[in-house]
């Protein structure tokens, strides 16, 4: 049986929960779901595909885990918007992931690249030492041609040797790591706080000087539990907020 063109192969050694997630994952990604779209219920999804309950529930709450969805109480199950960054701020996603998810034109503009020498709390948190350095990036992003997120990154030179030579306003960072280093990002320490817009900021957003932005503070971890790259990444704090799912356990 099928849904809106998703086929659901009884007979594969696939779990019908991973299929119909990977499923519906795919049409928000290609954009047949279009954001802000309400999905059917769990009972809608049993009726045109003969599952049971338990798969539709299994299926919509790994979305949901994941940030792709969210639950409305008392109105169904819709599509994230891109308009809160915040819907993946508890998953490690890279920003073209995270489009390519959204299904939206995104560009990437190098603003710097430097070699940055000792500063006692960047080194400390990379566990650097004296006389070795950090990659820093500056990279304003850009969705459908709106200034979305300021991103500053650090990144050891003795983990990545070489890394200066990549051109990180076509290439993703993470991509470049995993790919030419083998390094794999799985977890990261975030914070949130607020800062006043400085003069470059203010410019590039659009905003007044001293105007409200939104700072997330990133220590990556590789699949070694290293730490592997200081970002800050920042937003208008006018027009984006952080969403999130709070379960008492």
């Amino acid at each position: 049986m099928e849904w809106n063109g998703l086929f659901l192969d009884k007979s594969s050694a696939v779990p019908l929960y991973e299929q119909l997630r990977q499923g519906l994952l795919n049409a928000i990604s290609e954009g047949q779901i279009p954001q802000g779209s309400k999905l059917p219920t769990e009972e809608e999804l049993c009726a045109a595909l003969g599952i049971s309950r338990p798969v539709a529930r299994q299926a919509y709450s790994a979305l949901i885990e994941a940030g792709y969805v969210e639950r409305k109480r008392g109105k169904g199950t819709f599509v994230r918007r891109p308009g809160n960054l915040g819907r993946f701020i508890h998953r490690q996603f890279s920003f073209a992931q995270e489009m390519e998810i959204l299904n939206l034109p995104h560009r990437t503009q190098l603003l710097r690249q430097e070699w940055t020498a000792y500063a006692p709390e960047l080194f400390g948190a990379l566990k650097l030492q004296q006389g070795e350095r950090c990659l820093h990036l500056v990279r304003m992003r850009y969705v459908s041609e709106a200034p979305y997120v300021l991103v500053e990154n650090y990144i050891p030179e003795p983990v990545f040797p070489g890394i200066d030579r990549y051109d990180f306003e076509q290439r993703s960072l993470y991509d470049v790591f995993e790919k030419e280093y083998r390094l794999r990002v799985t977890r990261s320490r975030r914070t949130i706080c607020a800062r006043a817009a400085s003069a470059e900021q203010a410019d590039l957003f659009g905003v007044r000087r001293r105007a409200p932005m939104l700072c997330i503070k990133n220590v990556v971890l590789d699949q070694y539990d290293r730490p592997i790259d200081w970002s800050e990444e920042y937003l208008d704090g006018n027009v984006r907020s952080f969403e999130f799912d709070v379960i008492n356990p």
